[in-house]
This record gives structure tokens, sequence and C-alpha cells, in this order.
């Protein structure tokens, strides 16, 4: 029994013995598994982490380039509108100074045309009284035959007077009549200048109120934009200069065929001379074909009204609303206003300039007809019309819709 209980003993020993170790081998497994788990457990949450500031960082990175794009366009749209103040500024300058000149030119005319009165009413006056020299009173009076011949080169003599007379007075009637309806068309024409310069005006003191509250750097910018627009607003005058002495040099070149083409309208019967200003008649030349049909089309409404706000062909359209109209009836849809119509489309240069291309003033816009004319819906007092003078105002871009 004794002998039986020692094996056993052993075994126990060797029992115990081998769980001792192997729980000394987990404890040690456990004491060295921990920290690596540990580290990993911090890894991953670095890492995730990382993950979340990265993109944080690529969303702020996103709207800082979103800030800058709207920034630049901020900047841009101010520094335009502030470009056609000035431009609408000088615009307006000059259109007054040729309004002053037209007045004084008007008043003479119209003091020249008094005083011409004034003569032709004594000259109606002493014949009503006295009573004029006639062909019988000659005959009747006459002794001889050279009575007669000196009689009748009297009464020429008056007949040539009295006509000169009626003839001066309807000449300067005229010329008067003439300088009041130019008067006139300016002072219409300032006063759409004065209508879009407003416009322009309140859309600033919006853009103004509105983003010198969204951004605390805004009075930087708009000193900024300001200088920038009136740089480019020199440059803009600068080329309508160089156009305008390019346009003198096509005037004087085609000097000799305007002669030859005034003294052939002038041999032409009474009336001729209208025949290419009535509506439709006049024709576009030169450029592409579909060009020359925009253009027709736009000359088939010469004569119909101005109207601020309209686009109507017939019943009335402003300046934008009449070159959005003529497009649209061939399918080209450009914006409404002529501040927008100045950035769509191609930028044209002047000499490259064809029928249907759209010449773009400060707070107006016209169409090019070729041959140095344009048509456009000029004011309320002129209407839809044909001018010889695409220079005639500060150009600002020249723009080909298609």
């Amino acid at each position: 029994m004794m002998g039986y209980q020692k094996p056993v003993q052993y075994c126990r020993f060797l029992f115990y013995a081998a769980a001792v170790v192997c729980l000394g081998q987990m404890l040690s497994f456990a004491s060295a598994a921990s920290p690596i788990s540990e580290a990993e457990r911090q890894k991953k949450e670095v890492e995730e982490r990382y993950e979340a500031v990265n993109g944080e960082a690529e969303e702020l990175e996103k709207k800082k380039g979103e800030a800058a794009v709207q920034a630049g366009q901020l900047d841009q749209e101010l520094t335009d509108l502030l470009t056609d103040m000035d431009l609408l500024e000088t615009d307006m300058s000059d259109m007054t100074r040729q309004i002053e000149k037209e007045e004084e030119e008007y008043q003479k005319a119209e003091e020249k045309r008094k005083r011409q009165y004034e003569i032709l009413k004594k000259r109606i006056q002493y014949i009503y009284e006295e009573g004029d020299v006639t062909y019988l009173d000659i005959l009747l009076k006459a002794k001889t035959i050279g009575d007669v011949i000196n009689g009748n080169e009297y009464f020429q003599q008056l007949y040539e007077y009295d006509r000169k007379l009626i003839s001066e007075y309807e000449k300067t009637k005229d010329d008067a009549l003439g300088r009041k309806e130019v008067l006139e068309e300016r002072q219409s024409e300032l006063q759409s200048l004065k209508q879009e310069y407003g416009v322009r005006e309140k859309t600033l003191r919006n853009m103004i109120t509105k983003k010198r509250a969204e951004e605390s750097d805004f009075d930087r910018r708009l000193r900024a934009a300001k200088a920038e627009a009136g740089s480019q607003a020199e440059i803009i005058r600068k080329r309508t200069e160089e156009i305008r002495l390019l346009q003198k040099e096509e005037e004087r070149k085609r000097e000799e065929e305007r002669r030859a083409e005034e003294k052939r309208r002038a041999e032409e019967e009474r009336g001729a001379k209208e025949q290419n200003s009535g509506p439709g008649r006049i024709k576009s030349t030169g450029g592409s074909e579909f060009g020359r049909n925009v253009a027709d089309y736009a000359l088939q409404f010469i004569g119909n009204p101005y109207v601020w706000g309209g686009t109507s062909l017939t019943s009335g359209a402003d300046c934008s609303g009449f070159v959005q109209s003529v497009y649209r009836h061939f399918g080209v849809s450009i914006p409404r206003t002529s501040a927008e119509q100045a950035s769509f489309g191609r930028e044209i240069a002047y000499e490259e300039m064809e029928p249907g291309d759209l010449v773009c003033y400060p707070g107006h816009v016209a169409m090019y007809i070729g041959g140095g004319r344009i048509v456009h819906a000029r004011s309320a007092k002129a209407g839809i019309r044909v001018d010889d003078n695409p220079a005639y105002r500060t150009i600002v871009s020249i723009r080909r819709p298609w």
C-alpha cells in the first residue's frame, strides 16, 4: 500500500509542477501580449485621428479654394462695375459737352432764321402794300421794245431777289430744325446714359452693402478694385481713340467713293436720295452670310421706337433688347443686358469686325452692318436707326455671339 502511494504522490508533484510551468508561461504570455495590443489600439486611434484631421484639412482646403474663386469673381465683378461707371461718367461728360455745343449752334441758327424771317416778312409786306410789277404794267407803259426788255429784266431781277430770299430762309430754317433735332437726340441719349448709370450704381451699392457685412477685408478689396477699374478704363479709352484714328483713315480712303455717290444721288429724280433710308432698304456688306442675314433682319426694324426695358422689335425695345430679339430669331440665345452681352461670345478686333457683330459701349450696345455703319436702338428720341460712326462713344468690347 505504501509502495503505491509514492508513485501517486510523485505524479501529483509532476502535475503541480507542469501546472505551475503552464501558468507561468500563460502569465508570461499575457504580460508580453498586453503592451502589443495597447500599442495596436493606440496606433489605430492615431490612424483614425489622422484620417479625420486629413479629411478636415482637405475640406478646409476645398473651402479655401472655393472662397478664393468666389473672391476672384467678386473682385472681377467689382472691377467691371466700377470700370463701366467710370466710362459712363466719361461718356456723360462728353455728351454734356456735345449738348452745350449743339445748343450754341442751334441758337445761332435760330437767330439767323429770325433775322431772315424779318427781312422776308418786310418784303412780303411791301409787295402787299405797294403791289408788284406785272408783265401787263411793263407792256402798257413801254414806248419802245427797249422799254419792254428793260422792264422784263427788272421784273426778272425782282423775281430772282424774292426767290433767293425764300430759298435762303428755307435753308436756314431747315438748318435750325436739323440742329434742334440733333440737340434733342443728344439730350435723349444722355437720359439713357443716366438711366444705365443709375442701374449700375444701384447694383454696386447693393453688392458693397452685402459683401461688407460678409467679409472683414472688403474695404481693402474695394480700393484695389477701384484702382484696377481706373487702369482698365484708361486702357479702353486709349483703345477707342486708336479705333477712331483707324476709322478716320477708312473714311479718308472712302472719300472719293462717297463723293461719287453723292453726285449720283444729286442727279437722280426728286426723292431718290431717300430710297436707302427706309426700313429694309439698307443692306449689310462684307463678312459671313450668316452675319449679313442677321444684320439685314435687324435693318427691317429701322424707324421703330426705343422703349427702356422693352424687347419688341415692332412695339419698342431698348438697345440690348433689340439685339437679343434679333438673334433670338436665328436661334441664338444671348444675355439680356448690355453689360452681360459685353462679355458674351468671342472678342473681335475692330479691324476684323463683320456684320452681325455687337459693338459694346458702357451701358449701350449696337450691331455692326458693314461699311462703317451700325444699327441700334439709340434713344427714345432717335428710336431704332442707322449711324455712320461705330466709335461715336467709348467702345468697351466687340463681340461675335455665334
